[in-house]
């Protein structure tokens, strides 16, 4: 039986940055869903497309295998990445206490230039949501968590982020694949910007660990 032709939004490629372009849209299908979770990858297919060779798809596919979103297995070929529950998890308990602590840092100045900062941020991700484009709503998503761990003015927390934001993206990736609901996004980012802004610090630590776990916790029961 012959395998189902692939299909993407948004036409054949025509930019002279293709590999660029290649993995934006590659991205923007692992957002949308369009590539699903665990989904391999058929070349052959997602070349015609994207309207691009197959060498230039293949350097935008070892781009986005380095960035973690989609996985190489000897002699299966390249899925898109599917963690596990308990990677999943693994995440949130690690980012839960120091992403609590970057909160609490930033409450301690309300009014200050690091929390500004972090209402540009939630402002951006807001109208990213309001343009309806789910590339861009995923990337100020991370951004915006991004900035809380940034302007919390933590040496430590910055030389960590880098590597519990790469695992932060792929979780989003498939939160944001499997559990699209923009007005909702809209509202908990709202509120997690707000309970800093209030100050209180039992308060802060309960709603960040909520945040984090809530997401977590959703995604699984969709999965399941």
């Amino acid at each position: 039986m012959p395998e189902p032709a692939v299909t993407l939004s948004g036409g054949v490629v025509v930019s002279s940055t293709r590999r660029e372009e290649v993995s934006t849209r590659i991205r923007r299908a692992l957002l949308t869903g369009e590539l699903r979770p665990g989904q391999r990858i058929k070349e052959v297919h997602l070349a015609e497309a994207l309207g691009v060779s197959r060498p230039t798809l293949r350097e935008s596919l070892q781009q986005l295998v380095h960035e973690g979103a989609l996985v190489q297995v000897p002699y299966k070929g390249i899925h898109v990445a599917q963690p596990t529950a308990e990677e999943l998890r693994d995440v949130a308990e690690v980012r839960m206490p120091l992403e609590t602590m970057a909160a609490l840092r930033l409450a301690r100045d309300p009014d200050g230039p690091a929390m500004d900062g972090v209402r540009e941020a939630l402002r951006v991700h807001l109208a990213a949501i309001e343009s309806g484009d789910a590339l861009q709503a995923h990337v100020t998503h991370i951004g915006l968590h991004e900035a809380i761990w940034d302007m919390a003015d933590s040496p430590t927390l910055r030389k960590i982020w880098p590597l519990v934001g790469s695992q932060v993206h792929i979780a989003l990736t498939v939160d944001q694949a499997v559990r699209h609901d923009p007005e909702r996004d809209a509202m908990l980012h709202r509120r997690l910007v707000r309970v800093i802004e209030e100050g209180d610090e039992a308060t802060i630590a309960a709603e960040v660990e909520e945040h984090i776990r809530r997401s977590v916790d959703e995604v699984l029961r969709r999965l399941s």
